[in-house]
C-alpha cells in the first residue's frame, strides 16, 4: 500500500499522503494468495576548481530543496509523516489541512509540473556531479511520466476498497505521533478537517459520474460496507483509544491538558470524523447506478491510455504492455517447468502443500532470524528500531495481510509493521510476509537507502515498482532461509511467483485486453482455479485496483533481469552482496535509470 507518502505529485490532493509501503498482496478480497496451481546526506559542492560548476551545483540543490519544501508542506499529514521535526527545516508556519480535491487545483499542479521540468532542463547536466545527475534523471523521468496523465485526471480514483483514502487514512491517524504539543493540535485540526475533505472527494466522484467514469456498483457497495463498519461503535472507537493511550504517555503536558485534549478528540470524532464517513456512505449510495462500466479500464474512451500511464507509474518499467506480458509469460513458463521437475523428482511434495508450517511463528523471532540469515548476501543492516502491531478489528476485512508504515526521513527509528489477523488471511505465511515487510524487504531497504539518499526530494517520489519489486524479491529469497524442507520451500516460492504472475496476467487481460468474467474464468481454469464465486472475487478485486499486482511482479522481474545482466557481465566476479549494495545505495528509481547506473558501476569494477 505505500509508500504513499511517496505518491504521484499529480495526485497529492487526491491521495493525501498515504505513507504505506506494502502491501496489498490480495486487494482486500478473498483472492487465494496460496492456492496450489496445477538519510539525509545532502551533497555539498565538490572542490572541482571550477566556480561555474560549483555555482550550478548549489543552484541545483536550491531548486531540489525548494521543490521538497513546497511538496512536503502541501498538506499537514504529508508533512508529519515526512519530517518528525519540521522546525529543523525552517517549517514553522503552515495551514493545518488534509488538502482538497478539485479539477482547478489539479490543473494548477499540472502547470507546476511543467514549470518544474522546464527549470530542471535549465541546468547543465554535464556540469552536475554524479549524484546530482542521478537526481536529475529521476526527476525528469518522474515529471515526464506524470505529465503523460494530463487530461486523464477523472480516471483516477481516490476511493477503493483496499487502497482508497477511506481505508488507509484511519491507520495514519492512529499512528500519528505526538512529539510536541503542536503535533496534538495539528492532529485535532486534521480530524476536524476530515468531513470537508471527504466532501471534496464526493464532489470529485460526482464529476466522475457526470463523465461516465463512476465506479462499479459492487465497488461502491464494498466501500459503503467498510465505512459503516468503521463508524458502527463511535463510543468505543479505536481512534479514541489510540489517542488516549498516546496522550497518557506524554510528559510535556499537564494532567488537565491531557483530559482537555481527550475530550476534544472525542467531540471532533463525533462532529467531523463520523459525519465524514456518513457523508461517503450517503454520497456513494446516491451515485450507485450511474457507472457505465463494471469491467476493465479499456472499456472507457481513454481507459487504455490511462492504464498505460498507470502501469508505467506503478512499475517503473520502460517496457510496453506487450513487452511486459511477454516477460510475465516467460517467467511463468520457467516456474511451471521448475515446479513440474520438482514434482517429478518427488511426487509426494504436493501433499505437503496443505500441511506445511514454518518453524517460527512469533513475529519478533522471525524478524531477528531473517536479520541474521541475510548477512551473507546483503549488506549489514543499519541499526534501527521497529515494532509489530495488529490491525484494528474494524479494519481487518478491508486491509492487506501486512504492511509497513514508513518513518519520517529525519527519524528512521519509527518503523512499524502491521499484521492483519483477519481469518481470511490465516494461510498467509508469516515468515515470508515478514521478509517482505521487514528484512530484507521494506524496512531494511527503506532505512538502508535513506542512509545514502543524496537529495531529500527523492523521498517524496513514489517508485512502487522498485519498492514492491524489491520486497517481492526479498520474499522469494527468504523461502530459502526458512527452517523447513528445502523442496517444500521451493514449491512454496514457485507457487507464490506463479500466483503473482497469474494475477498480473489477468490484470493486463482485464484492463488492457478487455477480458470479461467468462474470459477470466477460462484463463483461471487452465491453472486449476474454478468456481463462480472465487472467479468473481478475483475479477472484482482486480477491476477495483488496476495495475496493483504489476508493481509487485513486474518490479520483481525487473530486479531479476538486472541481476542476470550483472551476473553475465561480471562472471565469477559477481557477488550478490555487492549487487544488492549497489541497488540499495542507488535507491528507488525507474528501472531504465537503474540499468544505466548499474552498467557504469559494472564498468568501474
Amino acid at each position: 500500500m505505500k509508500h504513499l507518502k511517496k505518491i504521484s505529485l499529480l495526485f497529492f490532493t487526491i491521495c493525501i499522503v498515504l505513507s504505506f509501503a506494502g502491501c496489498n498482496r490480495n486487494n482486500g478480497t478473498d483472492i487465494p494468495e496460496s492456492a496450489p496451481i496445477s538519510s539525509e546526506n545532502q551533497e555539498t559542492s565538490e572542490d572541482t576548481g571550477d566556480d561555474t560548476e560549483d555555482d550550478i551545483g548549489v543552484a541545483f540543490d536550491d531548486f531540489t530543496n525548494e521543490l521538497f519544501l513546497e511538496e512536503v508542506t502541501s498538506n499537514t499529514l504529508n508533512l508529519h509523516y515526512s519530517l518528525s521535526d519540521p522546525g529543523a527545516y525552517g517549517i514553522t508556519d503552515y495551514n493545518v489541512t488534509l488538502g482538497r480535491i478539485s479539477l482547478d487545483e489539479i490543473d494548477t499542479i499540472i502547470d507546476d509540473l511543467k514549470t518544474w521540468q522546464t527549470t530542471l532542463h535549465s541546468f547543465s547536466y554535464e556540469s552536475l556531479t554524479e549524484s546530482r545527475q542521478l537526481t536529475y534523471d529521476i526527476l525528469d523521468s518522474f515529471f515526464t511520466t506524470e505529465l503523460s496523465s494530463s487530461g486523464l485526471v477523472l480516471y483516477a480514483e481516490a476511493l477503493s476498497p483496499s487502497l482508497g483514502t477511506q481505508a488507509q487514512l484511519p491507520i495514519l491517524l492512529a499512528e500519528y505521533s505526538f512529539l510536541r504539543e503542536k503535533d496534538i493540535t495539528d492532529y485535532l485540526g486534521l480530524i476536524a478537517d476530515l468531513d470537508d475533505y471527504y466532501a471534496s472527494i464526493m464532489e470529485f466522484e460526482k464529476e466522475k459520474s457526470e463523465a461516465g467514469l463512476f465506479m462499479a456498483d459492487y465497488s461502491a457497495d464494498d466501500i459503503i460496507e467498510q465505512c459503516r463498519e468503521f463508524i458502527k461503535n463511535p463510543e468505543d472507537h479505536f481512534l479514541i483509544s489510540t489517542f488516549n493511550e498516546k496522550i497518557d504517555r506524554l510528559s510535556f503536558i499537564t494532567e488537565e491538558q491531557k483530559e482537555a485534549f481527550k475530550k476534544q478528540n472525542t467531540e471532533i470524532l463525533n462532529s467531523d470524523v463520523i459525519p465524514g464517513y456518513q457523508l461517503l456512505i450517503e454520497g456513494l449510495t446516491s451515485l450507485k447506478g450511474t457507472g457505465t462500466n463494471e469491467e476493465g479500464l479499456c472499456h472507457y474512451p481513454d481507459g487504455r491510455k490511462y492504464y498505460e500511464y498507470l502501469v508505467k507509474y506503478n512499475t517503473g518499467s520502460p517496457r510496453s504492455i506487450e513487452e511486459i506480458q511477454k516477460m510475465i509469460d516467460s517467467k511463468m513458463e520457467t516456474d511451471m517447468q521448475a515446479l513440474s521437475a520438482l514434482f517429478a523428482a518427488d511426487p509426494s511434495i504436493p501433499d505437503s502443500f496443505d500441511s506445511y508450517e514454518f518453524a517460527l511463528q512469533d513475529p519478533a523471532e522471525i524478524l531477528e532470524d531473517l536479520k541474521s540469515k541475510i548477512a551473507d548476501d546483503f549488506p549489514t543492516p543499519p541499526n534501527t528500531a521497529y515494532s509489530v502491531k495488529y490491525v484494528d478489528e474494524s479494519l481487518e476485512d478491508f486491509l492487506s495481510p501486512a504492511f509497513y508504515l514508513t518513518p519520517p526521513i529525519d527519524n528512521m527509528s519509527e518503523n512499524i509493521i502491521y499484521i492483519n489477523p483477519a481469518g481470511s488471511y490465516e494461510k498467509a505465511d508469516l515468515y515470508a510476509t515478514l521478509a517482505h515487510e521487514g528484512y530484507p524487504g521494506h524496512l531494511y531497504q527503506t532505512v538502508y537507502s535513506n542512509t545514502f539518499l543524496s537529495d531529500k526530494v527523492r523521498s517524496l517520489l513514489n517508485f512502487a515498482g522498485f519498492i514492491e519489486g524489491w520486497a517481492t524479491y526479498a520474499e522469494m529469497y527468504a523461502y530459502g532461509l526458512a527452517d523447513m524442507d528445502k523442496d517444500t520451500a521451493k514449491m512454496l516460492q514457485l507457487n507464490r511467483s506463479l500466483t503473482l504472475g497469474l494475477y498480473s496476467s489477468i490484470d493486463i487481460g482485464i484492463h488492457y485486453d478487455g477480458w470479461d468474467v467468462e474470459k477470466t474464468a477460462s484463463y483461471l481454469e487452465r491453472y486449476g482455479i474454478t468456481g463462480n464465486r472465487i472467479v468473481e472475487q478475483i475479477y472484482h478485486g482486480i477491476v477495483e485496483e488496476p495495475a496493483n499486482y504489476l508493481k509487485y511482479y513486474v518490479g520483481y522481474l525487473e530486479f531479476l533481469r538486472l541481476r542476470d545482466i550483472a551476473e553475465t557481465k561480471l562472471g565469477y566476479e559477481f557477488k550478490a552482496v555487492n549487487f544488492h549494495e549497489f541497488l540499495l545505495m542507488t535507491g528507488p528509481a525507474p528501472f531504465d535509470i537503474l540499468e544505466k547506473y548499474m552498467n557504469e558501476w559494472i564498468s568501474e569494477k
